[in-house]
């Protein structure tokens, strides 16, 4: 007998246990066995009249729909939006194969309540006989709740900005984004509404082209990754560095079986591909580089992009962005690489932070002003065991009204973190921690960008050295970049005049600059795909709370 040939309808209730991410909950389902799609349509319509509230958030199986009052109106008439019948209707079988393959968009099934969903539409007709009305609608309420989630994660991320809180930021979403996803669906062009909701960056958009030859080819990074904190037995750890540089073409176990010169060789060429300084010796970076396999890489594509979701949707004609794992300034104009140079950021305890902000003037040949912590931490013991560190450095020491103190006369030994009565600060000049120059910009962590006395880091590769500012290489062609449109005040050669002088010398800046310091551990653009350390360990901390089981 056929699905709409009976002639009554009867209702069984009946206990179900879901384990899935969701929750856990024991709840009553209702079956059907139905006569006429009339029959179902009612006791559909009866089931969402009991689960439908006029809350802006519902629990459906045990899920916080924290999208309910996007779609809600679409249940005004009190059907579903997903299921013809028991069956996925058009638009259901394209959203689920958009949840299936949502890996393409840097996204994660799971967050979508993808497994209590396959879980209610295995139980939607598990009894042959009956129609689970209970795991219909659910399924129904679930996938629309996903579809508009996915959306919103598209627009705006998962994460609030450099947080670990896993959160929805809707009042910053794309306005009217809900009615893009409305109208997508109405149209039954789901993937177009979803598309557009994307960020439009080129560096996103190059990512997501990446991320997608990846998974098209897994062939692509497919080598396993040595675990140096559970494994302790050194020579089966020796095995697997050579095991994992082996299938990355890195090493040839049949040229050099046992050949530490190779072996050395082989972790140079790791080294030079992670931008690691090329020693050949198992480094705290290159252990980390060898903690990457297939699975690693993905996610950190993936954090990128979701990365490129907290961005403003246009950036400044002209600007300057530092990004902190690839050690990096870059000056755009109009989408046009200007300039780059190397620079020196923070260490992993002595982060350089994320923040955007104008560049207004800079200071030829500045004062240091040493932070407290630095002082403290630093200076202090240095001084306590010999008062000449304070000639040697440079420094003049600094009490009460910004009067110059006799250093040698001082009572060090009394002096420590809790009591700290004076300031340091380091004359002018090229031996200045400062440099020649820096580029002043407000921000709330007290950080600029300088040039330096200490020049040697620019040779390396892993640059993470600094107490958090931002040491810059290539400083007079930036200085000459921030002064090009105020000929009337300065040109390239009266710079030049300021900077041969020791001298200080403010000049203010006609046209401000926009700085961004970000961290992006993975960047694609027209030459390829580019991996760098996550040598503060963001995105790890990221992919912990988004992939967490």
């Amino acid at each position: 007998m056929g699905l709409f040939r009976f002639i009554t309808c009867s209702i069984i209730l009946c206990l179900a246990l879901f384990v899935v991410s969701c929750g856990h909950e024991e709840k009553a389902q209702v079956k059907v066995k139905v006569n006429s799609p009339q029959d179902l349509d009612k006791e559909i319509t009866l089931e969402l009249e009991k689960i439908l509230k006029p809350d802006s958030v519902i629990t459906v199986d045990s899920c916080s729909l924290v999208c309910y009052r996007y779609f809600k109106t679409l249940y005004e008439s009190r059907k579903l939006l997903w299921f013809k019948s028991d069956k996925l209707n058009t638009n259901g079988d394209s959203l689920y194969k958009l949840l299936s393959t949502c890996g393409y968009y840097g996204l994660y099934t799971e967050t979508y309540h993808f497994q209590r969903i396959l879980a209610n539409m295995d139980s939607i007709r598990r009894d042959k006989k009956y129609i689970n009305v209970t795991a219909l609608t659910q399924a129904d309420l679930l996938l629309s709740n996903a579809y508009f989630l996915m959306g919103a994660h598209l627009n705006k991320g998962r994460l609030y900005p450099d947080s670990l809180l896993l959160q929805i930021r809707f009042g910053a979403l794309k306005h009217g984004w809900d009615s893009i996803l409305t109208d997508a669906f109405k149209n039954g062009n789901l993937r177009a509404g979803l598309d557009s909701l994307e960020p439009k960056h080129y560096n996103y958009r190059m990512l997501k082209q990446e991320l997608a030859l990846i998974l098209n080819d897994t062939t692509k990074f497919n080598s396993d990754s040595v675990a140096f904190v559970s494994e302790h037995d050194s020579l089966k750890v020796a095995e697997e560095i050579v095991k994992v540089l082996t299938q990355q073409g890195l090493y040839n176990r049949t040229e050099a079986p046992n050949d530490s010169v190779a072996l050395a060789k082989a972790l140079n060429k790791l080294q030079k591909k992670w931008y690691i300084q090329p020693d050949g010796k198992l480094g705290k970076y290159t252990k980390q580089a060898l903690s990457y396999n297939r699975a690693k890489v993905i996610k950190q594509i993936c954090m990128a992009m979701e990365r490129w979701r907290w961005e403003q949707e246009t950036f400044p004609k002209i600007y300057t962005w530092i990004n902190i794992p690839a050690f990096e300034l870059t000056v755009f104009e109009a989408d046009t690489v200007v300039m780059q140079s190397a620079v020196v950021c923070g260490k992993p305890e002595n982060q350089t932070p994320i923040l955007k902000s104008k560049i207004d003037h800079m200071l030829i040949y500045p004062y240091w002003n040493v932070p407290y912590s630095i002082a403290w931490k630093e200076i202090l013991p240095a001084v306590q065991h010999d008062t000449t560190y304070i000639r040697r450095k440079n420094f003049e020491v600094i009490g009460a009204n910004n009067k110059v103190l006799d250093y040698t006369k001082l009572p060090w030994r009394r002096y420590s973190k809790e009591y700290l009565p004076v300031k340091f600060r380091q004359r002018i000049g090229e031996e200045n921690s400062l440099g020649v120059v820096k580029f002043n910009f407000y921000n709330p962590f007290g950080v600029y960008l300088h040039d330096t006395n200490s020049k040697r880091y620019f040779k390396t590769s892993s640059r993470a050295q600094s107490h958090g500012c931002i040491r810059l290489e290539k400083f007079t062609e930036f200085a000459d970049l921030l002064i090009r449109d105020d000929s009337v005040h300065y040109t390239h050669d009266s710079l030049q005049v300021y900077f041969s002088k020791q001298e200080q010398r403010k000049l203010k800046l006609k046209k401000q600059m926009p700085i961004y310091t970000r961290y992006y551990t993975a960047w694609a653009d027209s030459t390829g795909l580019k991996l760098y350390l996550d040598v503060y360990r963001k995105d790890e901390k990221m992919m912990e709370l988004i992939y967490k089981p």
